[in-house]
C-alpha cells in the first residue's frame, strides 16, 4: 500500500473549545448557536449566526476564531487565515487560534508556517492536544518518526480514546516498520469506532506486510464495506489477493480501482504486474508509461518498464531504461543486477557486453554485502560471459549456498549451472 506513506489529517471540528467566560449573553446564545449548528453539519447556519454577532463587535475574538474554524471546514483558507489572525491579535495567549492557524497553514501546504504557530501554541498551553496531533502528523509526514512518536503518545496520554491520533500513531510505526505496535494502535480504533475504514485499511497492511495475505485482504474487504468506491484500498487488496496466489481477483480489483481512479498508481503498477506476468508486453508497457505520467521518479514503474522491454526483445531501449534507474536509484540493487543479468545472457550477441555485466552484477553484490543468491548467480553468469570461469564456478558454488531458503526449484535452477561452467560454456537466457 505505496502505502507513501501516508498520514491523515484531522477533522477539523471535533474538538470542542469553550467560549471566554468574559463574552455577554447575547454572544454566549449565538455562539451557542453556532455550535449547536455545527453539531448538526450545518455549517453555513453556524456562520450565519456568527456573521451577525461579527457585524455587531468586529473585535469579538472568540466569533472570530469560531468563524475562523468554520471557513477552514468549509476550504475556504484565505477567510480562515484572516479571522484567525484578527483572533490572535485580540487574544495573543490564545493557543487554540494558534493551533487552528497552524492547521489551515497546514491544509495549505505552508509546511514551516504550520510548525511556527503549533509550537506557538505549546508554549501557550503544552497540553494543547490539537497541537500535539496536527504536530505529530506533520512531523511524521516529514520523516520525525520519533518527534512525531512523542507528539502523539502525548496526545494518547491525555486523551486514550483519541481515535484519530491512535490512526496517526499507528501509521507513524508503520513508517518505522514497527508493525506489532502499529496493529495495536489500529485495533484500538476499530474497536472505538467500528465503521473506520482507513483504521481497517491500516490493519490490511500491517498483514500484508507480515505476509498474512488472507488476513489483509480480510481487513482490506472491511473497510470497502465502508468505503466501497475508494480505489486506493481496491488496489492494495489486489496487491494481497495476488500475494495469496489468486491473481484473477487481484486482477478484478485493480481494474475496478482503475474504473473509480483511471489514473491511480498502485493500481496502474499492479495491473502492469500482472500483464508482465503473463507476457503481454505491450499492454504492461502502457501501464507501467502511464503510471510515470502520475508519478515519473517512481522506481517500481521505472524497473517494470525496462523489465517490460527486456522482456519484448528491444534490448537497446531496455539497456537505456536500464541505465537511467540506475542513475536516478543508485543504491538500489535490482537495476543492477537485471541489467546485468541482460548483458550476460541474452540470445542476441550485440546486446551482450560481459565486462559490463561483470561491473554491474558486481555492484549489485556489494549493496546486498554478497548474501543474495540471485544477484551473485547474475555475477557467475557475467564471468562466464568474459570466460572467466574459475570465477564464474566460484560464484555460482557461493548462490548455491546461499539459496537454502529459496524453493526447491529455485535451488536446482542454481545448481545446475555449476556443471555449464565448468564444462566452459556461458549460460544464455531470454529474461531472468
Amino acid at each position: 500500500m505505496n502505502a507513501r506513506p501516508v498520514l491523515f489529517a484531522a477533522t477539523l471540528l471535533l474538538l470542542p473549545l469553550a467560549a471566554p467566560a468574559a463574552i455577554k449573553a447575547k454572544e454566549r446564545n449565538i455562539i451557542a448557536e453556532a455550535e449547536a449548528a455545527l453539531r448538526n453539519r450545518d455549517v453555513d447556519g453556524a456562520l450565519k449566526a456568527l456573521d451577525e454577532l461579527i457585524e455587531e463587535q468586529p473585535e469579538n475574538a472568540a466569533a472570530l476564531f469560531w468563524r475562523g474554524r468554520l471557513f477552514a471546514e468549509k476550504k475556504e483558507y484565505e477567510k480562515a487565515i484572516t479571522d484567525l489572525d484578527d483572533a490572535i491579535r485580540l487574544e495573543p495567549r490564545n493557543a487554540d487560534a494558534y493551533s487552528h492557524r497552524g492547521f489551515v497553514r497546514q491544509k495549505r501546504g505552508q509546511v514551516d508556517e504550520a510548525l511556527a504557530d503549533f509550537n506557538k501554541a505549546l508554549r501557550r498551553d503544552p497540553n494543547n492536544e490539537f497541537s500535539l496531533y496536527c504536530r505529530g502528523l506533520l512531523l511524521g509526514d516529514r520523516g520525525q518518526t520519533r518527534s512525531a512518536l512523542a507528539d502523539l503518545d502525548a496526545v494518547v496520554e491525555l486523551n486514550p480514546n483519541n481515535a484519530d491520533a491512535l490512526q496517526a500513531r499507528g501509521q507513524v510505526y508503520m513508517l518505522r516498520r514497527d508493525l506489532g505496535a502499529a496493529r495495536v494502535d489500529f485495533e484500538r480504533v476499530v474497536n472505538l469506532e467500528p465503521e473506520n475504514a482507513v483504521a481497517y485499511a491500516g490493519l490490511g497492511s500491517v498483514h500484508f506486510l507480515q505476509g498474512r495475505f488472507q488476513d489483509a485482504v480480510r481487513s482490506y474487504s472491511k473497510a470497502l464495506e465502508f468505503l466501497p468506491n475508494d480505489a486506493r484500498t481496491l488496489a492494495q487488496r489486489g496487491y494481497a489477493y495476488s500475494g495469496a496466489g489468486d491473481v484473477e481477483k487481484a486482477g478484478a480489483d485493480f481494474e475496478a480501482a482503475l474504473k473509480v481512479d483511471p489514473k491511480d498508481g498502485a493500481a496502474l503498477l499492479g495491473r502492469g504486474e500482472l500483464r508482465r506476468m503473463k507476457k503481454d508486453w505491450a499492454a504492461a508497457l502502457v501501464d507501467y508509461e502511464a503510471a510515470l505520467q502520475g508519478a515519473p521518479d517512481d522506481f517500481r514503474a521505472l524497473l517494470g518498464k525496462a523489465a517490460v522491454l527486456y522482456g519484448s526483445g528491444e534490448f537497446s531501449k531496455a539497456i537505456s531504461a536500464y541505465e537511467e534507474v540506475e542513475k536516478r536509484y543508485s543504491e538500489e540493487p535490482q537495476p543492477f543486477n537485471d541489467h546485468a543479468w541482460l548483458l550476460a545472457t541474452a540470445t542476441d550477441d550485440k546486446a551482450r557486453n560481459g565486462t559490463r555485466a561483470v561491473e554491474l552484477a558486481t555492484r549489485a553484490c556489494e549493496l546486498t554485502q554478497w548474501q543474495n543468491a540471485a544477484y551473485v548467480d547474475t555475477l557467475a553468469a557475467a564471468y562466464a560471459e568474459v570466460a572467466d570461469f574459475k570465477n564464474a564456478v566460484k560464484m555460482q558454488e557461493l548462490a548455491v549456498s546461499l539459496a537454502g531458503q529459496e524453493p526447491p526449484e529455485v535451488q536446482a535452477d542454481i545448481q545446475s549451472r555449476i556443471a555449464l561452467y565448468e564444462a566452459k560454456k556461458p549460460h544464455r537466457e531470454a529474461m531472468k
